[in-house]
């Protein structure tokens, strides 16, 4: 089960990955002549971005530059900023208000800069290529929150309010054939900025979605994008070409949506999350690999 990405003809930039390195330094120029315009003094370096109100990570905004036209960056990268700006703005005081719009959100376990993380000692690690964290969805933008916003309100508070509103949050479904083999998948999709993270209660959306628990095997899934959930109940004998295609359609999902997220295949169990994607980052590729827990679960499944 191996899948391979073409190899590029420029070498990509070692922080901002999703570019090459010309293409990191002008989005970084970008970014210098974006503040300096409005006489702000920044400092960027990597995939950070250091000024006075704090410091960002350009990782998001170098995606999204990457699906666009280099004509429509510095359009990019304003309204990038003008969103940041705006999200203090609007940050609600009072603990109610905070928890009626907190969720849980899963977010790239590279998304929070190295030098940042003493800032978010609470946030846990879900699986190789995730990360669960708190956000607020705010009218403007979607803000992460740091240990000390997070202090202020109570973090077992934020975190049941999280779950309960990240359930609740609605999406849409379509129940797919997969083509190599005809297994059932399901592609829970939507406007919401929180679909993927609906991984995190994948319980509760498989009941939602099928009407039924979620097998004793578990369920394979993907979050490619932050706008889809791509899952299989493991429950059927074409599991080997569930496998396949979940892994392929996850990757070009990837590839080609905005708000991309993780490109690799977990396998959830009993509330687990394991990954199964094992990449080679010189040959720019990447192989499906079981455990060997979930080979038997494929093996009885396969009556072999």
């Amino acid at each position: 089960m191996k899948f391979f990405r073409s190899k590029g003809q420029s070498p990509y930039d070692p922080d901002l990955t999703a570019l090459t390195v010309d293409q990191a330094d002008y989005l970084r120029e970008l970014v210098r002549r974006h503040h300096a315009d409005r006489g702000v003094q920044v400092t960027v370096s990597g995939q950070t971005l250091r000024r006075a109100e704090g410091t960002s990570n350009l990782y998001n905004l170098a995606e999204f530059c990457r699906r666009a036209d280099q004509s429509e960056w510095p359009g990019l990268v304003e309204r990038h900023f003008r969103s940041l700006d705006g999200a203090t703005g609007t940050t609600p005081d009072d603990a109610d208000d905070v928890l009626r719009c907190a969720y849980l959100r899963l977010i790239a376990d590279d998304a929070i800069p190295a030098g940042m993380m003493h800032g978010f000692g609470y946030v846990r690690p879900v699986a190789t290529g995730l990360t669960e964290a708190l956000s607020l969805d705010l009218p403007e933008t979607v803000r992460t929150l740091d240990d000390g916003f997070v202090a202020r309100i109570g973090l077992e508070r934020l975190r049941a309010a999280g779950r309960a509103n990240l359930i609740a949050d609605p999406v849409e479904y379509d129940v797919l054939r997969g083509p190599t083999e005809g297994s059932t998948l399901y592609a829970v999709h939507g406007d919401s900025m929180f679909v993927a993270s609906k991984a995190l209660v994948l319980d509760e959306v498989a009941r939602a979605v099928t009407g039924r628990e979620l097998p004793e095997g578990g369920a394979l899934f993907a979050v490619p994008s932050r706008g889809y959930l791509l899952f299989h109940p493991l429950a059927e004998p074409q599991v080997a070409g569930a496998v396949n295609d979940l892994a392929a359609m996850g990757l070009r999902i990837h590839q080609e949506n905005p708000g991309p997220l993780s490109p690799r295949l977990y396998w959830w169990h009993k509330g687990e999350v394991t990954d199964l994607t094992r990449i080679d980052d010189d040959e720019r590729s990447f192989s499906i690999v079981p455990p060997e827990e979930l080979m038997a679960v494929m093996r009885r499944l396969a009556g072999r």
